[in-house]
């Protein structure tokens, strides 16, 4: 008797969850934190006039392993100058845009002031990113950039954590929040210098369930790139547990 309620219920909730959010929509109509004026984006903050006016980094003009840019127009492929005298470890990395503008405010709110009311607008520019510079078909797991325990329980949440589990489910592929740990507790890198930055996050990261990414194509993700230190550092784990290929994914680039 319990165990077909606890059935109706779920089939219940399974057809009245997808009209939550419209039914707030009317109650509290989204409006959009550029602008001010009603979102007209379905179940998004970002009107599409201020979402469309966001320039996203095209295909191709940048670093291929970094994905850095370099002034004016570049058709062929080629390799940074820091990427040659020191190759990363990830194989791929790339941004949706840059850290400016509206995009590094909404980044900078949903980060330092929960506003996580943003997680699907930030996460539709990760998702058009990943479509344009990857291949999701091949992609075995999507793996965040993992907090310390400490900066875990000031924060209560990993901002890279959830756009990790949103982007994952958007494309069918397996979120794992568990493998790829940080066991060392770093300084913050927003004024370190390549270098040090470098220094910083030496050894920060160990992956404990290594039969989890072994011979495992992975998607790294986090909110904003600079010089690549964090992200180069947890592909260093990645690939030292066996992962065949690790590509790294950030809403946003800083210059370095």
């Amino acid at each position: 008797m319990l165990l077909s309620k606890h059935i109706l219920l779920k089939r219940w909730m399974s057809r009245v969850k997808p009209w939550i959010p419209k039914s707030l929509d009317l109650l509290f109509p989204r409006v959009c934190p550029d602008c001010g004026e009603p979102s007209d984006r379905e179940q998004r903050h970002w009107c599409w006039t201020c979402f469309q006016k966001i320039e996203l980094f095209p295909q191709r003009g940048g670093c291929e392993r970094c994905g850095q840019r370099v002034e004016g127009n570049v058709e062929h492929s080629f390799v940074c100058d820091v990427c040659q005298s020191h190759p990363p470890r990830f194989d791929r990395a790339r941004a949706a845009a840059d850290f400016s503008g509206n995009v590094r405010e909404m980044i900078l709110a949903f980060k330092y002031q929960s506003a996580l009311w943003m997680r699907q607008d930030l996460c539709d520019l990760l998702e058009g990113a990943a479509k344009a510079h990857f291949q999701p078909a091949v992609i075995d797991a999507v793996i965040p950039v993992p907090l310390h325990t400490l900066r875990h329980r000031e924060r209560s949440f990993n901002q890279s954590a959830l756009l990790a589990e949103t982007l994952a489910k958007r494309m069918d592929r397996r979120c794992d929040t568990h493998s790829l740990v940080r066991v060392r507790e770093t300084d913050t890198q927003t004024k370190l210098s390549a270098v040090q930055r470098q220094t910083n996050m030496a050894g920060a990261f160990q992956v404990k369930r290594p039969e989890w990414v072994a011979q495992r194509n992975i998607l790294l993700i986090d909110d904003v790139m600079t010089t690549g230190a964090t992200l180069d550092e947890c592909a260093r784990a990645l690939k030292q547990s066996g992962a065949r290929a690790v590509w790294a994914l950030t809403i946003a680039r800083r210059k370095r």
